[in-house]
C-alpha cells in the first residue's frame, strides 16, 4: 500500500515536471522563432528541472524492472541462479545509492548560498535530487532485494525466466 501510494505519487510529479518542460520549451520555440525573443529563465528551469525527472524517473524504473540490464549471461541460468545475480546487482546498486545519498548531502550543504540568477532560486533545491532521488530508489529497490532473499534461500519459488515461459519449461 505504501509503495503504491509512493509510486503514484512519483508517477504525478514525474509527468508534472515532463509537462511543464513541454509547455516551456515549445513556447519557447514559438518565441524565439516567430518573435524573434525568448525567456531567459528557459534554458536553466528546463535544464534542473529535467534533473528532478531523471531522479524520480529513475526511482519509479526500480519499481517497474525498466532499467537497462544486460540478459545475455544471466538468460543463460535457471531459477535461483538468476535470482543469485539479480541479488547482487541490486545490493551493488543500494551501495552506490547510499554513496550517493551521503555525497548528495555533503554537495547539498555547499549550496544555500549559491544562488541561480535567472530563476532567483537557491541551488540547493535542485541538489536536492541527489539525496532525495537516491532515497526514493532504495524504498522502491528493498522490496526487490527482499524478494531475491527469499528466493535465493528457498522460502519462494522462482519466476519463470522468459524463455522458459515460451518454451513451456519449468526450474
Amino acid at each position: 500500500m505504501f509503495f503504491d501510494i509512493l509510486n503514484k505519487c512519483i508517477r504525478v510529479a514525474t509527468i508534472a515536471i515532463l509537462s511543464v518542460i513541454t509547455v516551456m520549451v515549445s513556447v519557447e520555440v514559438v518565441l524565439r522563432y516567430l518573435f524573434g525573443t525568448s525567456l531567459y529563465i528557459t534554458e536553466e528551469f528546463t535544464r534542473y528541472s529535467l534533473v528532478w525527472m531523471v531522479f524520480l524517473g529513475s526511482s519509479f524504473a526500480i519499481r517497474e524492472n525498466s532499467h537497462f540490464r544486460m540478459e545475455i549471461f544471466v538468460d543463460r541460468f535457471r531459477g535461483r541462479t538468476i535470482s543469485g545475480f539479480n541479488l547482487a546487482a541490486q545490493l551493488l546498486l543500494g551501495i552506490f545509492l547510499v554513496f550517493l545519498i551521503v555525497e548528495g548531502i555533503v554537495a547539498l550543504s555547499f549550496q544555500f548560498e549559491q544562488i541561480i540568477p535567472t530563476l532567483n532560486i537557491s541551488m540547493f533545491w535542485f541538489y536536492l535530487a541527489l539525496p532525495v532521488g537516491g532515497a526514493l530508489m532504495i524504498l522502491n529497490l528493498l522490496p526487490k532485494i527482499w524478494e531475491n532473499i527469499q528466493i535465493v534461500s528457498g522460502r519462494r519459488e522462482p519466476p519463470p525466466n522468459k524463455a522458459q515461459g515460451q518454451e513451456g519449461g519449468t526450474s
